[in-house]
């Protein structure tokens, strides 16, 4: 095992609250299906960034902070966030109240990594001010709008099928995080990353609480393995998407 995610195992996903209805059920998703693809794209974003350490200019870091701004840009964490606080019923609310607050604090975290990314561009002078990223397609195309478009309607299937995308992909962004922080010693691509740790750590801890204390009933858990069933074959090529009809 790779020692960052070793390190990241052992200090986030081993730990468990005794007595947790659904911790058994987390673990065994872990070890069945998360450690091979947190292993493998981990190694692939430790390969990228040595092969980025080796150019002879920064193009690499202006591509990742405009990347990282259309994914995490206001307009598109404020829609996918809210239409995952929206999908709860009225009177499912008092049952899902911790997890409304998460959901509505991470709609923050999110609207703020994008001024992360922004900081970047400014600081290294390829933009004059935020305004102008609003003219620069890559700024503002989603690369990924199958991932970003269906997976916030993972609720709308179940309240909880949200949890596998906190629990499995915010993981892979918190080792990514840890690669760039241990890797690169560029202040601002550090400051770019370093002050995201702690929220995708959040965002990850998540879908672990979820997990464990939400998820101990036969369809809960069902929707929940079709959704990382999904992600593992979007993000990464592991598995096979979900056949169609399989989460109704």
């Amino acid at each position: 095992m790779h020692p960052i995610l070793e390190e990241f195992c052992d200090k986030w996903v081993w730990p468990t609250m005794p007595g947790a209805p659904g911790a058994e059920f987390r673990l065994k998703l872990t070890r069945e299906k998360c450690l091979l693809a947190w292993e493998a794209i981990l190694e692939r974003t430790v390969h990228d960034i040595e092969e980025e350490l080796t150019s002879n200019d920064e193009e690499w870091k202006r591509q990742h902070a405009l990347r990282g701004y259309a994914a995490e840009g206001v307009h598109m964490s404020i829609k996918q966030m809210s239409a995952q606080l929206l999908s709860v019923d009225i009177g499912e609310q008092e049952n899902y109240i911790d997890l409304q607050r998460m959901r509505a604090r991470q709609i923050w975290d999110e609207c703020k990594h994008s001024k992360l990314h922004a900081d970047v561009l400014l600081g290294k002078g390829w933009v004059k001010n935020e305004r102008e990223l609003m003219s620069i397609a890559q700024a503002n195309v989603q690369p990924l709008p199958a991932y970003f478009g269906l997976s916030m309607m993972f609720p709308h299937i179940h309240p909880l099928a949200r949890a596998a995308q906190n629990y499995y992909t915010e993981a892979n962004a918190c080792l990514g995080i840890m690669a760039y922080i241990k890797m690169v010693d560029d202040p601002l691509v550090v400051h770019e990353h370093l002050s995201q740790r702690d929220e995708e750590l959040m965002h990850f801890m998540e879908g672990k609480f979820q997990l464990d204390f939400y998820c101990a009933t036969p369809e809960s858990q069902h929707h929940v393995e079709d959704a990382l069933g999904y992600l593992l074959h979007q993000i990464g090529g592991f598995g096979r998407s979900p056949q169609p009809g399989a989460a109704k």
